[in-house]
């Protein structure tokens, strides 16, 4: 399902005996100059309390493992690596104790794809002689392979510095695992370099909330998932929506569902991910889907009496029913992720010929160009589908992309993937959607993949250990990167009063940080949760529904 972190593997904590080495300088005339100083080791965040437990089985135990000149090899258990997940990045600080002139700076970093390490996309380089004013260095990229499945090591090195500082300080993208074992910055003790510039001082200017019925969201103000599948339980069509069903939706409606207001106006439609024949939509696991599977979701997704056909004779009933005309249901179709392990998608182009999709078989670029056709065919079937039906009462604004991260170490390309997607939908008129999960491959770099919009997954109502400030740390860090926040809950709030206060925390938030009001809001359910709430004759369950309302209409009140 959705909410399951499939890269997160849970690391052995049993340590490593094998021989380490030391640090050599490539240079006769250059030290390591950083050996055995001082440094802080921090997250731009809060700590999280879910996931620090789980990177402490790789601690820095004598606070000196990144300078002690001692590298770890290719094995991860090894107690020369501290390893760090999640939680955005890292930022170690180290004091050289005076001033040095800095020739290079480099981190030595591990990739191990099979157990859930990556090399970082890039580091960020800055130094200073008074720790306060800055130079910035820039970004040096990770040259490595993405795919390549390891156990191997890169140092990624910013060189040829020549500068005068005392502090250097690298940031750390940390997308699942970060393993690193030493920084090391060569030089000479002296001041013979150049003086350092400052760069401009204070912090990257804050992007803000996506704004509720905005062009940016093609005026969207709050939206809610909706999957449509089969699964292996009775009745097996159950996921899927008739007019009745998204009725409390389209509008509010009170305990005899008689409609009293307008409810969501957004409506994303995504496929259920496992399929009846052992296949799935996810990106990873049991066996790739392929053009039948993408097939059948768009006629699924088109059936009169479901699914966008069925919300379309919903909404009509409620613009009959209710006062205001001028509401619009606004649809968003999921593009279901192309697996580059696919070697038998299926002719998408009419030449006879199924498209092969994986990159171990025919290589990153043709594998790339196979899975934009398949892409570009999925868009034009629904664009062409949409149009055919002609809708009266339901606008098609957009497509969302399904995978929840970028998944570089399954393609080098996946970016490109995505950005060639992002073209393809806005020649279409239509805007580009993204929720990744929790701090996810690519989450800060929504905008440069060319997603009109993202919110972004806080996942604490799926963590049970998580305390209430991992949505604080969601909500700074959205507002930061100009996303928005996902809202989650399950089926568990029908029945849990634990459950129902997590989902509480997710609105209390939002009337806290303002991102109630200031952001546009998608809701993930567990299928029907809020159809059940509705429904349901306990008041707590229904006071789920009701309090929705509230919220969705800006005059929801915290609970204490």
């Amino acid at each position: 399902m959705k909410k399951i972190f499939s890269v997160l593997v849970t690391l052995t904590l049993v340590f490593s005996l094998l021989p380490t080495t030391f640090a050599v300088s490539e240079s006769e005339n250059l030290v390591n100059l950083a050996l055995n100083k001082s440094y802080t080791l921090e997250t731009p965040y809060q700590i999280d309390s879910h996931f620090s437990p789980v990177e402490n089985g790789h601690p820095d135990d004598t606070g000196r493992q990144l300078t002690d000149g001692i590298f770890g090899g290719t094995t991860f258990s090894n107690k020369a690596y501290v390893g760090r997940i999640w939680q955005g990045s890292r930022v170690v600080t180290i004091d050289l104790e005076k001033n040095l002139t800095i020739q290079e700076i480099s981190v030595n970093v591990l990739q191990d794809i099979p157990v859930g390490i990556f090399f970082p996309k890039w580091i960020s380089y800055s130094i200073s002689t008074n720790g306060v004013a800055w130079e910035d260095l820039g970004k040096v990229n990770n040259a490595i392979s993405t795919t390549a499945k390891g156990p191997i090591t890169h140092k990624i090195a910013r060189k040829d510095i020549n500068k005068v500082a005392r502090y250097i300080k690298v940031e750390i993208p940390v997308a699942s695992w970060l393993f690193m074992d030493e920084i090391e910055v060569l030089g000479t003790e002296d001041e013979s370099g150049e003086k350092l510039i400052p760069s401009p001082n204070g912090p990257k200017a804050e992007r803000g909330y996506p704004k509720p019925g905005s062009s940016q969201v093609r005026g969207i103000k709050n939206e809610v998932l909706i999957y449509t599948g089969e699964w292996q339980y009775q009745p097996s069509d159950w996921i899927s929506f008739d007019k009745e069903d998204f009725k409390p939706y389209v509008s509010y409606v009170d305990k005899g569902m008689k409609r009293k207001d307008y409810m969501f106006d957004g409506f994303l439609f995504l496929p259920y991910a496992p399929q009846m024949d052992g296949s799935t939509f996810a990106p990873t696991g049991a066996k790739p889907s392929n053009k039948t599977h993408w097939e059948d979701y768009i006629d699924r997704l088109f059936r009169d009496e479901y699914e966008l056909g069925a919300l379309n004779e919903a909404v009509k009933e409620a613009k009959a029913e209710l006062p205001n005309r001028n509401y619009e249901a606004k649809a968003v179709i999921a593009i279901p992720y192309p697996r580059p392990d696919q070697s038998n998608f299926g002719d998408v182009d009419g030449d006879g010929i199924s498209e092969n999709l994986n990159v171990s078989e025919i290589g990153e670029e043709k594998a790339h160009e196979n899975r934009v056709k398949v892409v570009n065919w999925f868009i034009d079937e629904v664009t062409k589908r949409y149009s055919e039906e002609g809708y009266d009462d339901l606008s098609l604004v957009g497509f969302y992309w399904y995978n929840e991260y970028v998944s570089h170490q399954l393609s080098e390309l996946d970016h490109e993937l995505i950005q060639s997607a992002s073209k393809y939908v806005k020649e279409k008129n239509l805007t580009f959607q993204w929720i990744p999960y929790y701090f996810a491959r690519g989450w800060d770099d929504w905008k440069e993949l060319g997603f009109d919009s993202a919110l972004l997954q806080p996942n604490y109502f799926f963590h049970g250990n998580s305390t209430i400030d991992r949505l604080d740390t969601i909500a700074k860090a959205a507002y930061n990167q100009g996303m928005g926040i996902e809202i989650e809950l399950s089926d568990s709030v029908l029945t849990s009063e634990a459950a129902r206060k997590r989902y509480y925390a997710y609105l209390n938030k939002g009337v806290e940080h303002h991102y109630m009001i200031q952001s546009y809001s998608g809701f993930y359910q567990q299928v029907k949760t809020l159809l059940q709430a509705a429904n349901s004759m306990n008041p707590a369950a229904r006071e789920v529904y009701d309090r929705t309302y509230e919220y969705i209409k800006g005059t929801y009140q915290p609970i204490k």
